[in-house]
């Protein structure tokens, strides 16, 4: 028998026989909680365990903690690494023009804020497009390379319509330069671009709050300054020379001639 059921039925004959000698009354009361507990000790199991039943007992206890500890320590592990595991950015599309099989292949990096980059994009890539571009004698590819917290939000900007609408901003945006930069609010003024051209204000913000396309801009950037060690814009590689400076049409001509000349070999 259980031996804390033992003590309460002892202790309620031993006050009985007091009861008797003494006549001094249990309280109803007292008496009524111990009857209660002797039931709810009997309906919680009855006989008193073993030794051998505790000892079971305590090693199932101690094999359910460790099993808890090892799950815990696994779940720890698994979320360290989780955590610690590098988050890859998805590249931004290819934006380019001029034929895939064109024998001299130029890499635009530009910032758009960069005047020299401004001026490389509004009157020499005209020409050249019409020179070399429109002939098959030569594809562009061009790579974002904001050299500040303003041309970064131009940057988004000219993606805000995807790369459809891509190139169709920048040259916006370029031609529009000196208003925006040099607006006491340049943001605002950006702004302005866009309401003008097909962006609605709600987009706009959405794309300048954009942290995976900003993520992408970035990730073009440091990419570049890491494979050609960029100090300055515009920096133009042409069948992989680097050239850190804007190009005037004439020194494209005298790069490009040799290299024409090589390919009909």
């Amino acid at each position: 028998m259980n031996y804390m059921i033992r003590i309460l039925i002892l202790f309620i004959i031993m006050t009985t026989q007091s009861r008797a000698e003494s006549d001094l009354t249990l309280p109803e009361k007292v008496f009524n909680t111990i009857v209660e507990k002797i039931a709810e000790i009997t309906s919680l199991g009855g006989e008193e365990k073993t030794s051998s039943d505790r000892a079971a007992q305590n090693q199932a206890d101690k094999a359910t903690s460790e099993e808890k500890s090892t799950k815990k320590s696994a779940a720890a592990k698994k979320d360290k690494a989780n955590s610690t595991k590098k988050v890859e950015t998805k590249p931004l599309p290819e934006i380019a023009i001029g034929s895939k099989d064109a024998p001299v292949v130029m890499i635009d990096y530009s910032s758009l804020s960069c005047g020299h980059c401004a001026e490389f994009h509004t009157h020499i890539l005209p020409k050249i497009k019409e020179k070399y571009i429109d002939e098959g004698q030569l594809r562009v590819i061009f790579r974002d390379y904001p050299g500040d917290q303003v041309s970064l939000k131009a940057h988004q900007l000219a993606w805000c319509k995807g790369e459809i609408k891509y190139l169709d901003f920048l040259k916006i945006i370029y031609e529009n330069q000196e208003k925006w930069l040099l607006d006491p609010d340049p943001i605002a003024a950006l702004k302005s671009i866009a309401l003008k051209n097909g962006i609605t204000g709600k987009q706009f913000e959405a794309c300048l709050k954009n942290n995976e396309l900003l993520d992408q801009i970035i990730s073009m950037r440091l990419e570049g300054q890491k494979k050609y060690n960029i100090t300055a814009t515009p920096t133009i590689i042409i069948n992989a020379k680097i050239y850190q400076k804007a190009l005037s049409m004439d020194e494209i001509d005298d790069i490009m001639k040799p290299l024409l000349a090589s390919s009909k070999k």
